[in-house]
């Protein structure tokens, strides 16, 4: 079994999950185009949903039975560990790449805020 395969299958299931996220998140914030701070509001509440989500599924992907993760399903049959084994094997892997993907939407969602509080900022000065 190759431990980098292995990890760049659970990198390539997680972000290609959390692509859709965005792009819907996004989709949402163009058609608030009108309303900048909501767009950028509500932007940094889904990122930061999506943050919640993906530690939660960080935290019981150890747990979730391994023959039941697209991991599981993108590694072929020779590529599979041991089942001894796979269960702590996928289990923390997906762990890790969930919580590394948490940490890119709360940055984003973070940004996200820090974007809208400037904007408001600058209208409130250019009102004043």
């Amino acid at each position: 079994m190759d431990w980098a395969r292995l990890n760049d299958m659970a990198y390539l299931s997680v972000s290609r999950a959390c692509g859709f996220a965005c792009l819907a998140i996004f989709c949402f914030m163009i058609g608030m185009a009108g309303y900048p701070l909501v767009a950028l509001k509500s932007g940094a509440v889904f990122m930061m949903l999506s943050a919640g989500v993906l530690a939660v599924k960080a935290q019981r992907s150890p747990i979730k039975p391994y023959k039941h993760t697209e991991l599981w399903v993108l590694l072929a049959p020779e590529e599979r560990p041991d089942p001894r084994f796979a269960q702590q094997l996928i289990g923390l892997t997906l762990r890790d790449v969930f919580l590394r993907f948490a940490g890119y939407f709360a940055l984003a969602g973070l940004v996200c805020f820090a974007v809208a509080m400037a904007v408001q900022l600058l209208m409130f000065l250019l009102d004043g």
